[in-house]
């Protein structure tokens, strides 16, 4: 396999970079915004420039890791959230799709209204944001053009180590090395996962070339915010140079409706796993083992 990573500065990105070179496969990431080591410039506006690094490059597969992924800003701008969750994707995929090049579009649980869930691969998106709307476009706009090349994996509450330390898990590290107080939803539910169990699975898949939509997820699928929080913070205990950091602080929980967000959160959208898992036993990382983002 030779692989391109698009947007492999970001959370997903950059872990996936490392899972691959740790299994030998030949892999090449890009970036846009945040430069790092071995990384090439890529703007997907730039069709001649997509175009030309990707004959080059010759990959037998593209992960497309980037996207606009703040889910108020694209509350505020769903133009620029359809372009980069949507259009642009379906611009890689049709380029995909001429080459024969295999085509993963990562996205997202937000496809779901969050009344139902945890929610199945079977069950039909219902997104009540801009964000949600603009993964579902991509969804559609992929798989309708690349077909049997596209690789649809739905992810959740992702965290792991990434330079830009702006997932959860580093939010909560931050709050309890600065002694911040934190307001967090009490009514928001998900699968809180390990980006590198998320990478894994992906590159199973791709070598068993499977296609279509996936659900990867850890086993916790209905945990609450605070279930999560309290996960981090037991890990936290278990190290001398947190312990008394852990116990001075504090943090409140408080309902969505509050919080005071631009945009409208699905509160139960957990993902059900049970294909993955069947189809790829793996042992999971359990929230609370949060070592590697210390190191």
């Amino acid at each position: 396999m030779r692989l391109l990573v698009v947007g492999g500065s970001g959370l997903l990105g950059s872990n996936l970079l490392i899972e691959a070179k740790e299994r030998g496969i030949e892999v090449k990431g890009t970036y846009r915004s945040h430069p790092a080591l071995d990384l090439v410039p890529l703007d997907l506006a730039n069709h001649g420039s997509l175009t030309a690094l990707i004959d080059e490059w010759a990959p037998s597969a593209i992960v497309h890791a980037a996207g606009w992924t703040w889910v108020d800003g694209c509350e505020m701008d769903p133009g620029r959230a359809m372009l980069e969750n949507a259009e642009q994707p379906a611009v890689l995929a049709r380029l995909c799709a001429e080459r024969g090049i295999r085509i993963v579009y990562i996205s997202t649980s937000y496809v779901f209204d969050g009344t139902a869930g945890p929610y199945s691969e079977d069950d039909v998106p219902c997104p009540i944001n801009a964000y949600g709307r603009a993964k579902d476009a991509g969804e559609k706009a992929v798989m309708a053009i690349a077909g049997s090349l596209a690789l649809v994996p739905r992810v959740i509450c992702v965290w792991g180590k990434e330079t830009q330390r702006k997932n959860f898990a580093y939010q909560v590290l931050t709050a309890v090395r600065e002694n911040t107080a934190m307001r967090i939803p009490s009514d928001q539910c998900g699968n809180p996962t390990w980006a590198g169990d998320i990478c894994a699975w992906v590159l199973d898949l791709l070598r068993a070339e499977e296609s279509g939509i996936w659900h990867l997820g850890s086993k916790f699928e209905e945990w609450t915010r605070e279930q999560w929080l309290r996960a981090i913070l037991d890990g936290l205990r278990k190290r001398t140079d947190y312990l008394s950091m852990v116990e001075a602080w504090r943090y409140f929980s408080v309902p969505t409706a509050l919080i005071g967000q631009t945009a409208l959160r699905p509160l139960k959208a957990g993902l059900l796993t049970h294909r993955i898992v069947e189809r790829f036993p793996r042992v999971i990382r359990h929230p609370s083992n949060i070592d590697c983002l210390l190191t």
